[in-house]
Protein backbone atom coordinates (compact mmCIF):
# COMPACT_ATOMS: atom_id res chain seq x y z
CA UNK A 1 0.00 0.00 0.00
CA UNK A 2 1.44 3.33 -0.95
CA UNK A 3 1.63 6.52 1.46
CA UNK A 4 -1.34 8.61 2.14
CA UNK A 5 -0.90 11.87 0.70
CA UNK A 6 0.05 14.48 2.41
CA UNK A 7 -2.69 17.38 2.70
CA UNK A 8 -2.29 20.94 3.00
CA UNK A 9 -4.52 23.24 5.11
CA UNK A 10 -4.27 27.41 5.21
CA UNK A 11 -5.11 29.40 7.67
CA UNK A 12 -4.79 32.98 8.36
CA UNK A 13 -3.86 35.23 11.21
CA UNK A 14 -4.27 39.17 11.51
CA UNK A 15 -2.28 41.12 13.42
CA UNK A 16 -4.42 40.89 16.34
CA UNK A 17 -3.55 36.90 16.45
CA UNK A 18 -0.20 37.93 16.78
CA UNK A 19 0.29 36.74 20.10
CA UNK A 20 -1.38 33.70 19.29
CA UNK A 21 0.53 32.58 17.00
CA UNK A 22 3.91 32.90 18.83
CA UNK A 23 2.10 31.27 21.87
CA UNK A 24 0.89 28.35 19.41
CA UNK A 25 4.68 28.25 18.02
CA UNK A 26 5.86 27.82 21.59
CA UNK A 27 3.50 25.20 22.71
CA UNK A 28 3.91 23.37 19.53
CA UNK A 29 -0.20 23.45 19.06
CA UNK A 30 -2.67 24.99 16.99
CA UNK A 31 -6.64 26.09 17.78
CA UNK A 32 -10.01 27.05 16.49
CA UNK A 33 -13.58 28.65 18.29
CA UNK A 34 -15.94 26.85 19.23
CA UNK A 35 -18.38 28.50 16.57
CA UNK A 36 -15.52 28.26 13.57
CA UNK A 37 -15.64 25.02 13.48
CA UNK A 38 -19.60 23.57 14.55
CA UNK A 39 -21.49 26.74 12.54
CA UNK A 40 -19.57 25.66 9.07
CA UNK A 41 -19.63 22.29 7.95
CA UNK A 42 -16.85 23.00 5.29
CA UNK A 43 -14.23 23.96 8.45
CA UNK A 44 -15.50 20.98 10.51
CA UNK A 45 -14.96 18.35 7.42
CA UNK A 46 -11.17 19.82 6.55
CA UNK A 47 -10.30 19.53 10.36
CA UNK A 48 -11.44 16.23 10.89
CA UNK A 49 -9.94 15.06 7.69
CA UNK A 50 -5.97 16.32 9.34
CA UNK A 51 -4.04 13.36 10.06
CA UNK A 52 -0.31 13.28 11.60
CA UNK A 53 2.25 14.55 8.77
CA UNK A 54 -0.40 16.53 7.39
CA UNK A 55 1.01 20.59 6.76
CA UNK A 56 -0.45 23.73 8.59
CA UNK A 57 0.47 26.93 7.24
CA UNK A 58 -0.10 30.00 9.08
CA UNK A 59 0.07 32.84 7.15
CA UNK A 60 0.61 36.28 9.55
CA UNK A 61 -0.66 39.08 8.16
CA UNK A 62 -0.58 40.91 4.82
CA UNK A 63 -4.48 40.19 3.47
CA UNK A 64 -7.26 40.42 5.15
CA UNK A 65 -11.18 40.73 3.87
CA UNK A 66 -10.32 41.77 -0.02
CA UNK A 67 -10.73 40.59 -3.57
CA UNK A 68 -9.15 37.86 -5.13
CA UNK A 69 -7.26 40.14 -7.46
CA UNK A 70 -6.33 42.15 -5.17
CA UNK A 71 -4.93 39.42 -2.98
CA UNK A 72 -2.87 38.06 -5.90
CA UNK A 73 -0.62 41.58 -5.77
CA UNK A 74 0.21 41.17 -2.03
CA UNK A 75 3.11 40.22 -0.05
CA UNK A 76 2.65 37.72 3.38
CA UNK A 77 5.21 38.60 5.74
CA UNK A 78 5.55 35.58 7.38
CA UNK A 79 3.95 32.22 6.90
CA UNK A 80 4.97 29.25 9.02
CA UNK A 81 4.76 25.65 7.82
CA UNK A 82 3.96 22.92 10.41
CA UNK A 83 3.45 19.61 10.17
CA UNK A 84 0.95 17.92 12.70
CA UNK A 85 2.03 15.27 14.75
CA UNK A 86 -1.53 14.08 15.27
CA UNK A 87 -5.14 14.73 14.40
CA UNK A 88 -7.88 17.07 15.56
CA UNK A 89 -8.67 16.59 19.22
CA UNK A 90 -10.74 18.71 21.63
CA UNK A 91 -9.76 20.09 25.05
CA UNK A 92 -10.14 23.02 27.59
CA UNK A 93 -6.69 23.59 28.97
CA UNK A 94 -5.64 26.94 28.84
CA UNK A 95 -3.05 27.73 26.05
CA UNK A 96 -4.14 31.69 25.00
CA UNK A 97 -4.81 34.64 26.64
CA UNK A 98 -8.06 35.85 24.98
CA UNK A 99 -10.34 32.43 24.48
CA UNK A 100 -9.98 29.20 24.97
CA UNK A 101 -9.56 27.49 21.17
CA UNK A 102 -11.03 23.83 22.35
CA UNK A 103 -10.65 22.90 18.72
CA UNK A 104 -7.07 21.69 18.68
CA UNK A 105 -3.86 20.23 16.09
CA UNK A 106 -0.60 19.57 17.55
CA UNK A 107 2.24 20.51 15.29
CA UNK A 108 5.90 20.90 15.03
CA UNK A 109 7.47 23.82 12.98
CA UNK A 110 9.20 22.77 9.68
CA UNK A 111 9.71 26.24 8.62
CA UNK A 112 9.09 29.80 8.34
CA UNK A 113 9.03 31.33 4.87
CA UNK A 114 9.45 34.96 4.75
CA UNK A 115 7.57 37.65 2.26
CA UNK A 116 5.78 35.25 0.66
CA UNK A 117 3.69 35.80 -2.79
CA UNK A 118 2.36 34.63 -5.69
CA UNK A 119 5.20 33.54 -7.06
CA UNK A 120 6.69 31.31 -3.95
CA UNK A 121 7.17 28.08 -5.53
CA UNK A 122 5.58 26.01 -2.13
CA UNK A 123 3.07 28.67 -1.67
CA UNK A 124 1.64 30.01 -5.07
CA UNK A 125 -1.78 31.31 -6.11
CA UNK A 126 -3.85 29.09 -5.04
CA UNK A 127 -1.69 29.17 -1.21
CA UNK A 128 -2.13 33.00 -1.49
CA UNK A 129 -6.19 32.36 -2.37
CA UNK A 130 -6.63 29.59 0.48
CA UNK A 131 -5.18 32.35 3.01
CA UNK A 132 -7.16 35.07 1.56
CA UNK A 133 -10.53 33.06 1.99
CA UNK A 134 -9.09 31.91 5.72
CA UNK A 135 -9.08 35.81 6.30
CA UNK A 136 -12.85 36.46 5.06
CA UNK A 137 -13.62 33.64 6.96
CA UNK A 138 -12.27 34.64 10.58
CA UNK A 139 -8.80 31.98 11.05
CA UNK A 140 -10.84 29.21 9.04
CA UNK A 141 -8.77 26.34 7.87
CA UNK A 142 -9.08 26.18 3.81
CA UNK A 143 -7.79 23.73 1.29
CA UNK A 144 -6.35 25.57 -1.49
CA UNK A 145 -7.74 24.92 -4.91
CA UNK A 146 -6.17 24.46 -8.52
CA UNK A 147 -3.97 27.06 -9.69
CA UNK A 148 -5.88 27.19 -12.90
CA UNK A 149 -9.31 27.77 -10.88
CA UNK A 150 -7.62 30.25 -8.95
CA UNK A 151 -6.59 32.24 -11.78
CA UNK A 152 -10.00 31.94 -13.69
CA UNK A 153 -11.98 33.24 -10.32
CA UNK A 154 -8.94 36.10 -10.30
CA UNK A 155 -9.37 37.28 -13.87
CA UNK A 156 -13.28 37.46 -13.90
CA UNK A 157 -13.32 39.71 -10.86
CA UNK A 158 -10.59 41.68 -12.45
CA UNK A 159 -12.83 41.78 -15.59
CA UNK A 160 -15.82 42.65 -13.44
CA UNK A 161 -14.35 45.74 -11.82
CA UNK A 162 -13.48 47.04 -15.25
CA UNK A 163 -16.63 46.73 -16.71
CA UNK A 164 -16.79 43.06 -17.71
CA UNK A 165 -15.53 40.80 -20.15
CA UNK A 166 -17.41 42.86 -23.22
CA UNK A 167 -15.93 45.88 -21.95
CA UNK A 168 -11.95 44.96 -22.70
CA UNK A 169 -11.98 42.39 -25.09
CA UNK A 170 -13.18 42.65 -28.45
CA UNK A 171 -14.50 39.66 -30.68
CA UNK A 172 -12.60 41.74 -34.10
CA UNK A 173 -9.62 41.97 -32.33
CA UNK A 174 -7.30 39.20 -33.61
CA UNK A 175 -5.27 39.51 -29.37
CA UNK A 176 -8.44 38.95 -27.85
CA UNK A 177 -9.24 36.33 -28.99
CA UNK A 178 -5.95 34.60 -27.88
CA UNK A 179 -6.54 36.91 -24.74
CA UNK A 180 -9.69 35.05 -23.81
CA UNK A 181 -7.62 32.07 -22.25
CA UNK A 182 -5.49 32.13 -18.95
CA UNK A 183 -3.24 35.33 -18.98
CA UNK A 184 0.55 33.77 -19.78
CA UNK A 185 1.14 35.78 -16.54
CA UNK A 186 0.20 35.54 -13.08
CA UNK A 187 -0.20 39.27 -12.81
CA UNK A 188 -4.15 39.42 -13.39
CA UNK A 189 -3.96 43.14 -12.74
CA UNK A 190 -1.25 43.66 -14.70
CA UNK A 191 -3.43 41.87 -17.48
CA UNK A 192 -6.40 43.50 -16.83
CA UNK A 193 -4.29 47.04 -17.05
CA UNK A 194 -2.79 46.24 -20.36
CA UNK A 195 -6.16 45.05 -21.72
CA UNK A 196 -7.73 48.13 -21.38
CA UNK A 197 -5.06 50.39 -22.58
CA UNK A 198 -4.77 48.04 -25.88
CA UNK A 199 -8.31 48.25 -26.10
CA UNK A 200 -8.65 52.35 -26.34
CA UNK A 201 -5.44 52.54 -28.30
CA UNK A 202 -6.83 50.06 -31.34
CA UNK A 203 -10.18 52.50 -31.13
CA UNK A 204 -8.02 55.42 -31.70
CA UNK A 205 -6.05 53.60 -34.72
CA UNK A 206 -9.47 52.11 -36.42
CA UNK A 207 -11.43 55.77 -36.50
CA UNK A 208 -14.50 53.27 -36.91
CA UNK A 209 -13.71 51.41 -39.29
CA UNK A 210 -14.03 47.49 -40.42
CA UNK A 211 -11.62 47.06 -42.68
CA UNK A 212 -8.27 48.76 -42.85
CA UNK A 213 -4.80 47.74 -44.52
CA UNK A 214 -1.88 45.76 -43.94
CA UNK A 215 1.16 48.50 -43.18
CA UNK A 216 3.57 45.57 -44.19
CA UNK A 217 1.68 43.63 -47.33
CA UNK A 218 -0.85 46.38 -47.78
CA UNK A 219 -4.28 44.00 -47.84
CA UNK A 220 -7.11 45.63 -46.99
CA UNK A 221 -9.02 43.31 -44.95
CA UNK A 222 -11.50 43.05 -42.14
CA UNK A 223 -10.34 44.28 -38.79
CA UNK A 224 -10.53 40.68 -37.45
CA UNK A 225 -7.43 40.27 -39.26
CA UNK A 226 -5.52 42.72 -38.56
CA UNK A 227 -3.48 43.23 -35.08
CA UNK A 228 -2.90 46.60 -33.96
CA UNK A 229 1.00 46.25 -33.30
CA UNK A 230 3.09 48.06 -31.08
CA UNK A 231 6.57 48.89 -33.35
CA UNK A 232 8.90 49.37 -30.16
CA UNK A 233 7.49 46.08 -28.16
CA UNK A 234 5.17 47.29 -25.25
CA UNK A 235 7.58 46.08 -22.61
CA UNK A 236 10.46 48.11 -23.67
CA UNK A 237 8.32 51.33 -23.82
CA UNK A 238 8.04 53.58 -21.25
CA UNK A 239 4.07 54.84 -20.31
CA UNK A 240 4.53 57.70 -22.72
CA UNK A 241 5.70 55.13 -25.64
CA UNK A 242 2.90 52.63 -24.49
CA UNK A 243 0.36 55.07 -25.08
CA UNK A 244 1.35 56.90 -28.61
CA UNK A 245 -0.71 56.17 -31.53
CA UNK A 246 2.45 56.76 -33.74
CA UNK A 247 3.99 53.51 -31.85
CA UNK A 248 1.24 51.47 -33.07
CA UNK A 249 1.12 50.02 -36.94
CA UNK A 250 -1.31 47.13 -38.43
CA UNK A 251 0.15 44.56 -39.11
CA UNK A 252 -2.10 41.43 -40.50
CA UNK A 253 -2.66 37.59 -38.88
CA UNK A 254 -1.54 36.43 -41.90
CA UNK A 255 1.72 36.23 -41.20
CA UNK A 256 3.30 40.56 -41.35
CA UNK A 257 2.57 40.44 -37.82
CA UNK A 258 4.39 37.59 -36.82
CA UNK A 259 7.19 38.44 -39.73
CA UNK A 260 7.88 41.73 -37.83
CA UNK A 261 7.47 40.49 -34.46
CA UNK A 262 10.28 38.55 -34.41
CA UNK A 263 12.42 39.86 -36.80
CA UNK A 264 12.68 38.58 -40.53
CA UNK A 265 12.01 41.83 -41.34
CA UNK A 266 12.25 45.26 -40.64
CA UNK A 267 11.50 48.75 -42.04
CA UNK A 268 15.10 51.03 -43.01
CA UNK A 269 15.53 54.17 -42.08
CA UNK A 270 13.78 55.58 -45.51
CA UNK A 271 10.35 53.33 -44.65
CA UNK A 272 10.71 50.67 -46.98
CA UNK A 273 10.25 46.91 -45.88
CA UNK A 274 13.77 44.89 -45.77
CA UNK A 275 14.10 40.72 -44.90
CA UNK A 276 16.48 40.50 -42.01
CA UNK A 277 19.23 38.30 -42.06
CA UNK A 278 16.87 35.79 -40.20
CA UNK A 279 14.94 35.14 -43.03
CA UNK A 280 17.87 34.32 -45.82
CA UNK A 281 16.95 31.39 -47.95
CA UNK A 282 13.58 29.48 -47.87
CA UNK A 283 10.18 29.63 -47.23
CA UNK A 284 10.91 32.92 -44.83
CA UNK A 285 13.05 34.42 -47.43
CA UNK A 286 9.51 33.73 -49.79
CA UNK A 287 7.68 35.85 -47.01
CA UNK A 288 9.39 38.13 -46.52
CA UNK A 289 9.42 39.01 -50.33
CA UNK A 290 5.71 39.17 -50.77
CA UNK A 291 5.61 42.15 -48.50
CA UNK A 292 5.06 45.32 -49.92
CA UNK A 293 8.02 47.79 -50.77
CA UNK A 294 7.07 50.27 -48.63
CA UNK A 295 5.85 50.52 -44.79
CA UNK A 296 2.13 52.24 -45.07
CA UNK A 297 2.86 53.52 -41.18
CA UNK A 298 6.31 54.93 -41.74
CA UNK A 299 6.91 58.52 -40.70
CA UNK A 300 9.16 61.24 -39.02
CA UNK A 301 7.04 60.72 -36.05
CA UNK A 302 8.03 56.97 -35.56
CA UNK A 303 11.06 56.33 -37.31
CA UNK A 304 13.36 56.19 -33.78
CA UNK A 305 10.54 53.45 -33.01
CA UNK A 306 11.12 51.40 -36.21
CA UNK A 307 15.24 52.25 -35.53
CA UNK A 308 14.94 50.41 -31.98
CA UNK A 309 13.09 47.33 -33.92
CA UNK A 310 15.35 47.06 -36.53
CA UNK A 311 18.50 47.51 -34.35
CA UNK A 312 16.50 44.96 -31.27
CA UNK A 313 14.50 42.61 -33.13
CA UNK A 314 16.35 42.60 -36.43
CA UNK A 315 19.91 42.96 -35.29
CA UNK A 316 20.68 45.01 -38.03
CA UNK A 317 23.79 46.49 -38.05
CA UNK A 318 23.94 50.12 -39.22
CA UNK A 319 26.90 52.64 -39.80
Amino acid sequence: MGERDITEVYVYVGEKGTANLRRGIERSVWGWKLDTVEDKKAHHEVLTSLKKDDRLYLGHEGLGRISRPEAQTRTVPEVVVARLTGGLYQHGTPVWDDDVYPYRVPLVIEETLHDVTKEHPRVGPEGIEALRRSACAQGGPYLPESRESVMEQALKEALQEHGGEKALLDPEDPADQIMRDLPPVLDISAYVHVRAEQKKLRAKKLKGRTEVPCDLCGQVLPKRLVHTAHIKRRSKSDHQERSDLSNVMFACTLGCDSLFEHGFVYVDAGGRIRPSSKAQGGALSTAAQRLGEHCLAFSTKNADYFAWHRRTIAAVEES
